[in-house]
């Protein structure tokens, strides 16, 4: 809510009586009053930004089922024109948007929007021109081609929604340039997937760090819970099970663990903190289950696996009360 809206308000709840005029006189000479109407203004903000987005993808999901609904009915010209033609329009009306103060919340719902439809419309627009969407290089110029507008229209308008669909967009970059590059010639893909999520953890913890310096910080939480996520679940994932486990990753995941749980007091992070305990306590219980589940000793593993769990949400409370209470 800006200053305009919030004085309507106040105009509205004196004219009902909500509020008397020495109520208002004895608020506007207290030290309290910025902070109380800055909070309130900002829970109003926050929630007409939710609804805002909410709205932007409804309107995605009614695009959606149009299309699903009539897919055989349109000509190429119309698919091109309901998908890409939409996602343009959508940027233009955000970018118009932007120029009216009291509208850039609504900006950025179209720029949302934009975001959600322009993926369909690349795609239906590529294979309208005939050309194979199978194809891993096809799709990875694709992406490239919505990875660099996106991230040169961050840079122009400087928007949230447009820097988190530029990272999204380079994560997919980065995955199929790694899928185009191997090929079929490493067996198992599957590994190629986990390190390809390792890899990406690492990215995504980096540039939230960086961010963090910078005006940008809002996407820190979201970069580092995702990062930490992928990072600690590969490197789980590596570690393969009993009998085809690889001993380098089963041996150095505890470090992993720990390092993170470190860097949490260092970060001011909670989902360092989180992240990290819940994957030590699921490796307590990878080891007992891979090397005592046949032996009788299974039974006391998890008893000693049941107590180091309590021991690990014990001192993660009090980390979290510790060091971070308003952390990311």
């Amino acid at each position: 809510m800006d200053k305009q809206q919030l004085l309507q308000e106040l105009r509205s709840s004196l004219a009902a009586g909500e509020i008397s005029q020495a109520e208002l006189m004895e608020l506007t000479n207290s030290q309290e009053a910025v902070p109380v109407l800055e909070a309130g203004a900002a829970r109003h903000a926050s929630l007409s930004q939710v609804m805002y987005y909410l709205g932007g993808a409804i309107v995605f999901l009614g695009i959606s089922i149009l299309l699903g609904q009539n897919w055989e009915y349109f000509n190429a010209g119309v698919k091109v024109s309901v998908t890409l033609g939409s996602a343009i329009a959508a940027f233009v009306v955000a970018v118009l948007l932007l120029g009216y103060p009291n509208l850039k919340g609504v900006a950025q719902a179209f720029f949302l929007l934009s975001a959600l439809v322009f993926p369909l419309g690349m795609y239906v627009t590529v294979d309208k021109m005939g050309f194979d969407l199978v194809s891993v290089g096809v799709q990875l110029v694709i992406w490239l081609v919505m990875f660099a507008l996106f991230l040169a229209a961050f840079f122009k308008f400087k928007s949230q929604v447009l820097a988190f669909f530029a990272i999204l967009f380079a994560t997919g970059v980065f995955s199929l340039a790694v899928d185009f590059i191997v090929g079929q010639s490493f067996a198992p893909m599957s590994k190629v997937v986990e390190y390809k999520v390792l890899v990406a953890g690492l990215a995504y913890l980096s540039l939230g760090y960086y961010l963090s310096q910078t005006s940008q910080k809002a996407l820190t939480g979201f970069l580092y819970g995702f990062g930490v996520f992928g990072f600690l679940a590969s490197s789980l994932a590596l570690g393969g099970w009993n009998p085809d486990q690889n001993a380098f990753w089963e041996l150095v995941f505890p470090f992993l663990v720990f390092g993170v749980i470190i860097l949490s007091v260092f970060l001011k992070s909670k989902s360092f903190l989180v992240f990290g305990s819940l994957f030590l306590v699921g490796y307590i219980f990878k080891l007992t289950g891979e090397y005592f589940q046949q032996s009788l000793g299974w039974p006391l593993a998890l008893v000693i696996a049941g107590f180091l769990v309590m021991l690990v949400g014990f001192y993660a409370v009090r980390l979290s009360k510790k060091y971070f209470p308003k952390a990311v």
